[in-house]
């Protein structure tokens, strides 16, 4: 049993240090038609062990320390969220009335847009026209104030993906390149201090049957905009794509404070009859911590934790699942109807883990 724990360690540990590259699927779900040909005649070599070695590896996964599962889940959607472009760029006064202008009619010509956005990609309609489309977004009570507003040269939603600049008034404080998938939705509020936040929805995988979104909140602060909570938007995997169905949603449903509504379930995948193990809904509300300069989850008052809520990811998160649910999936071994799929998959974990 040491022995096993002692490698399961060294494993996570590894793992964390190996950068993992944005939108990657996780290693335990199919990534096209070919790979789910393999996972099945993988499948049918799995090594069958017995009920008492898989549930002394539940228990041994269950006495680990969260942290490194945690820090490995997270690592790629905290890597995009904090590591947006913060910026320091005056625009002349001669140039902001051009772009105030521009932003009221949408549209900006490509010479003042290249002096204030730098050397911006232009199609090659818009140089024959000789201006360029302005998403503009204003986080001010009056859209003619220029105060604090966003502006992306083109149209946000032409693409999957879009690069919105943030202002405070004159100065450029941030490059944000957004993976919508299906159209920016940039929304704003004050915070209890005064300080606009802004958010939106980050991509990281999208398809039938699987798709995970984050939330991506950010703050004006000391003229620079600063990242203070990636939440789980909205994270989906059904069955054939993993060992595990899931669903968790979230919708903001107050901001003073910030609060998430959070209804979710889990099932295993290997059994019609398997119902959901997890079907529940909380509330999550979010205080702004002055020292982190973050906002911080109420997780103790609400039903569901951040270890449990990162086992929604579409990440290789198995051994989180397993150490996050850890009681939940004791209760399922005692019971009559759940024991087996349980089982079944604790089998299909541990193999996948003593090969790779």
């Amino acid at each position: 049993m040491n022995n096993l724990l002692f490698i399961l360690t060294l494993m996570i540990f590894s793992n964390c240090n190996n950068e993992k590259k944005p939108k990657d699927n996780a290693s335990l779900i199919p990534k096209n038609k070919s790979d789910s040909t393999i996972a099945e005649k993988k499948e049918k070599q799995l090594v069958q062990y017995t009920d008492k070695q898989l549930e002394n590896f539940l228990d041994s996964i269950g006495k680990l320390s969260p942290t490194p599962f945690i820090d490995k889940v997270s690592f790629m959607t905290d890597s995009i969220f904090k590591t947006q472009k913060q910026l320091d760029v005056t625009i002349n006064s001669k140039d902001f009335s051009k772009l105030k202008q521009g932003c009221k009619v949408e549209k900006l010509d490509i010479k003042t847009a290249k002096r204030i956005f730098g050397n911006i990609e232009i199609d090659s309609s818009y140089e024959v026209e000789g201006t360029i489309p302005l998403t503009f977004v204003s986080f001010d009570n009056n859209k003619a104030d220029f105060k604090e507003f966003a502006v992306c040269p083109g149209y946000a939603d032409a693409g999957w993906s879009c690069e919105m600049y943030f202002f405070s008034a004159n100065k450029i404080i941030s490059k944000h390149n957004i993976y919508h998938r299906y159209g920016l939705e940039l929304k704003h509020y004050k915070d209890a201090d005064g300080k606009t936040v802004i958010y939106y929805k980050e991509n990281y995988q999208s398809g039938s049957g699987i798709w995970w979104f984050n939330f991506y909140f950010y703050k004006y602060y000391d003229n620079k905009l600063i990242p203070i909570l990636n939440e789980l938007e909205n994270g989906n995997l059904q069955f054939p794509w993993s060992i595990r169905a899931l669903w968790l949603e979230s919708t903001v449903i107050k901001t003073s404070p910030l609060t998430l509504k959070m209804v979710y379930y889990q099932a295993f995948s290997d059994s019609s009859e398997s119902p959901n193990f997890i079907n529940d809904s909380t509330l999550v509300q979010y205080t702004w911590d002055e020292k982190s300069k973050t906002l911080i989850g109420n997780y103790e008052k609400s039903k569901i934790n951040k270890a449990q809520i990162l086992t929604y990811y579409l990440e290789d998160n198995e051994l989180l699942f397993i150490n996050a649910y850890y009681k939940t999936l004791r209760s399922c071994l005692q019971d009559k109807i759940m024991r087996q799929p349980t089982l079944n998959y604790l089998n299909k974990v541990k193999n996948h883990y003593e090969n790779n």
